[in-house]
């Protein structure tokens, strides 16, 4: 006898207007229950679309003067003044200006009533300088921006060691650049003394990162990976150089015991 095999179980979809339907009848029933919260409903959505189509067709809201800032310079490619302050896209035109300004970190756009729009451009913020065929300020995102010198700026952080092939104006995806801007994330946010008197930090090999401070005295490490654990040992040895008053050149801590290289 040939054994009986279980009948698979089968399980009906209903389709989209079943369950629209059902829906609506959910409604009809909660609206019968609660006549006076649907009326009210009701008329606050009636009141709401008045307003809406009244606010779109008065020559209240209509754009009189749009506020552009004086730097950088950004031109509309459409003119603003005359529309209907509610249809304009702001994300639409806060897009067309950025394109205009691709080193700007953002553009916004924003109504101001009644008949005004604001324009504001919002920058960058340099963290650090990178090396390439100039020196060129560099963000914490890793965006290279356009205004480079061929000294350093002083004062500000040097990314040394970077692909020269990198170029300036636009997000960089070198390894390495993002590499030296952990480094310096590091360094400020778990140890901010020590950040404050970071001068440099060279990743031309990122298996051995190094760093200046106070443009005198180089620190050694090894990988990313072994960054917290140099770090922590360097703390006592610093305490330990501070106190004996050593002139030093360089600190390695890639070895268990510190190496520290006294400044002839």
């Amino acid at each position: 006898m040939s054994p009986v095999r279980p009948r698979k179980s089968s399980r009906r979809v209903r389709g989209v207007v079943p369950r629209l339907g059902d829906g609506l009848r959910a409604v009809g029933v909660w609206a019968v229950r609660n006549p006076q919260t649907f009326l009210a409903a009701a008329v606050a959505v009636f009141v709401a679309w008045t307003l809406w189509g009244f606010a779109q067709r008065t020559a209240a809201f209509q754009v009189a003067t749009v506020e552009l800032p004086s730097q950088p310079a950004l031109t509309l490619k459409a003119p603003l003044i005359g529309t209907n302050l509610w249809q304009v896209d702001l994300a639409a035109v806060a897009a067309e200006l950025k394109r205009q300004q691709p080193s700007l970190k953002a553009v916004r756009v924003i109504r101001q009533l009644p008949d005004s729009i604001r324009i504001e451009a919002i920058p960058r913020v340099p963290v650090a300088q990178v090396r390439l065929d100039r020196w060129y300020p560099v963000d914490r995102e890793g965006f290279i921006l356009p205004a480079g010198q061929v000294g350093p700026e002083e004062g500000r952080i040097r990314i040394v060691g970077v692909d020269r092939a990198v170029k300036a104006g636009q997000d960089s995806s070198d390894e390495r650049l993002r590499l030296g801007l952990r480094v310096i994330r590091l360094l400020q946010h778990s140890w901010p003394q020590l950040g404050r008197r970071l001068t440099e930090v060279n990743v031309a090999d990122p298996q051995t990162i190094r760093f200046v401070l106070d443009d005198d005295m180089e620190v050694r490490c090894g990988s990313e990976a072994d960054l917290d654990t140099h770090l922590r040992r360097l703390r006592s040895t610093l305490r330990t150089i501070a106190k004996q008053q050593l002139p030093v050149q360089y600190i390695d801590m890639r070895f268990q015991e510190p190496v520290v290289a006294p400044r002839s």
